[in-house]
């Protein structure tokens, strides 16, 4: 492999990898917003309605005695909750992209070595 194709390579899986984060933070950034939002809403509608509002209380009871705004209640919490880890793994996936990208140069490095160790017996 040449080294053209070899930067040609990487960048092609850097700017996929950097635009597919792009687009995957953008959406989980407004998927936070809107389940926040939607939270609060869902919080005092379940206020309202004199309904069990504690989330421990809601998660260690049995799910199928719970009404759909009960439901909806855990499912928001444990999409708010878990919205760090949620970046994590799209950073995560970037890196993966980056690598990708690196293996043709790692192949490059194998070779340079393997055949110095040959050209030396």
């Amino acid at each position: 492999m040449n080294k053209k194709f070899n930067k040609q390579f990487f960048w092609l899986f850097a700017i996929i990898g950097f635009f597919l984060c792009v687009f995957l933070l953008t959406n989980e950034f407004f998927l936070n917003q809107i389940a926040s939002e939607r939270f609060n809403s869902e919080m005092k509608m379940c206020i309202n309605n004199s309904n069990e509002c504690d989330l421990d209380v809601l998660v260690s009871g049995d799910l199928t005695s719970l009404n759909a705004n009960q439901l909806k209640l855990i499912e928001l919490d444990t999409i708010i909750k878990n919205y760090k880890e949620y970046v994590i793994k799209v950073i995560q996936i970037f890196f993966a992209f980056i690598f990708i990208g690196l293996i043709p140069y790692f192949i490059m490095i194998l070779r340079v070595f393997v055949l110095k160790k040959f050209s030396k017996t």
